[in-house]
Parts: structure tokens; C-alpha cells; sequence
């Protein structure tokens, strides 16, 4: 028992430890979209980091044969939730800031935990039926004060884009645990990455024509685009859906807390 509950207060430590870096992000990308457009980021860091797990599945030797039908659903959650909820996150970091977005953060844990007890049936302890109504408060303390310094249409804008987006990655975290008997993790977001990259760059290169804007990217811009891609969407991935096979999803979720501290201080 003894050494159980040490092995299970380390995996906390990591997963709010995760968070805490993780909340470094929402700068980091912030100096990128001052640069170049939203959509051609999300294309430039998808790919990088894609390309980073599928490399290492390759060497590795550990893609396990699976079938077209579960890679196709798997590359149908990357963009969803890497592509089309990063729009949502990302526009309304652009709308709202740093600061405003790391508010709206707040909410991330409340609809992700709903989202696993909803679709994956998960049962809560009697702690989490505490701490949901004290994430809840603190968000609306937070958010309260945001808009009496900030007008109520551009908090509202870019508080629906943060929501949307936080709705999508819920849904494609939560549906991912489905896919951890099936296929490594390191193999799952190596699939799910490189389809939002050939998602995203099919947008270029077939609607929005931003590529030639990557010539505005500066030293700058390029080392947080680097940072976001590496620290954030390979490590902090990697680590996250390794800790989904110890805690349950909507526990897990509840550190996003850290993240939302983390990022007001480094916004």
C-alpha cells in the first residue's frame, strides 16, 4: 500500500509538473501568430513534431500492424483535435492575449472531465465532486475580473474560439484512450500529427496561400515555433498519454489548473 501510494503521488507530481511547462505555450506561440498566420502555424508545428514520432516509431521498429480503418479514425482526431482545435485556441489567443487565454484555461479541466465521465463512463472519487466546484468558482472569479479590464465583445470573441477548441480536444482525448490496446502511444500521435500536417498544408497549398509568409518568421519566431513543437506537442504529448494508462482521464484533467497559473505567468 505503502509503496503504491508513493508511485501514485509521483505520477501527480509529474502530470502537474507537465502542466507547469506546458503553461509556457501560450507565449511561446503568441510571438509566432504576431508573425505569420494562424493556419500556417498550426501546419509548421504539427509537422515537425509528426515527423519527430514517426521517425521515432520507425526506428524503433514499434508500429504495430493495425487496420485502415482504425488509422483513418485515428488521422479523423488529429484533425480534429490538432487541427481544428488549435484554430479555436490559437484565434483566440490572437483576439485576447496571453493573459486572457490562460483565464479561459481554466475552463479546459471542467470540460474534459465531463467529456470522460459522460462518454467513457469513468467513476469519480468523492474529492473530485469537491475540486469540480472550486475549478468552476475560480473560473468565473477569473473571468470576472478579465472583463472589467477588457471589452466585453473582444473577451467574448475570443472567449467562443477558446471554448470550441477546448470542446474538440475533450472529445479527442477522451476517444483516444480506445486506441492504447491497439497501437502504441508514440505510434498514435505520430498518426494523428502527420495527418493534421498533410490537412493543413493541403489548405495551403489549395485555398489559403500562406506559405510565402514563412519569410516573416524570424530568429525569434522560429525558436518559440521550435519550442512549441518539440517541448509541447512530442514531450509533453508523449508524457501525457503515458500517464493516461496510470490516472484516469477526468483526474487528469483537473492539473490543467497548473497550466492556467503557469501561463498568466509567463504571459
Amino acid at each position: 500500500m505503502v509503496r503504491e501510494n508513493k508511485s501514485l503521488i509521483y505520477l501527480l507530481v509529474i502530470a502537474a509538473a507537465l502542466q507547469i511547462v506546458w503553461g509556457a505555450v501560450p507565449a511561446a506561440s503568441k510571438f509566432v501568430i504576431d508573425e505569420i498566420p494562424v493556419e500556417l502555424y498550426i501546419a509548421l508545428r504539427w509537422s515537425i513534431s509528426g515527423l519527430i514520432f514517426a521517425t521515432f516509431v520507425l526506428l524503433s521498429r514499434s508500429w504495430k500492424k493495425v487496420s485502415f480503418k482504425d488509422v483513418m479514425m485515428v488521422s479523423l482526431l488529429g484533425v480534429l483535435g490538432y487541427g481544428f482545435a488549435s484554430l479555436g485556441t490559437l484565434y483566440g489567443l490572437k483576439i485576447g492575449g496571453v493573459i486572457n487565454f490562460a483565464l479561459m484555461g481554466a475552463l479546459s479541466p471542467v470540460i474534459t472531465s465531463i467529456v470522460a465521465l459522460g462518454i467513457l463512463k469513468e467513476r469519480p472519487s468523492k474529492l473530485f465532486f469537491i475540486a469540480l466546484p472550486l475549478s468552476v468558482t475560480g473560473l468565473l472569479l477569473l473571468v470576472v475580473g478579465k472583463y472589467q479590464v477588457s471589452s466585453f465583445q473582444v473577451a467574448g470573441l475570443s472567449a467562443a474560439c477558446i471554448i470550441l477548441g477546448y470542446i474538440l480536444e475533450a472529445l479527442v482525448f477522451v476517444f483516444s484512450k480506445r486506441f492504447k490496446d491497439k497501437m502504441s502511444a508514440a505510434q498514435y500521435l505520430a498518426v494523428a500529427q502527420v495527418a493534421t500536417a498533410f490537412f493543413m498544408w493541403g489548405l495551403q497549398l489549395g485555398v489559403l496561400q500562406q506559405i510565402s509568409s514563412l519569410q516573416n518568421l524570424t530568429v525569434k519566431g522560429f525558436a518559440a515555433a521550435m519550442f512549441v513543437s518539440i517541448v509541447a506537442c512530442v514531450l509533453c504529448y508523449a508524457i501525457l498519454y503515458w500517464l493516461l494508462n496510470y490516472i484516469d482521464g477526468h483526474r487528469l484533467a483537473l492539473f490543467d489548473g497548473f497550466h492556467t497559473i503557469s501561463a498568466i505567468l509567463f504571459g
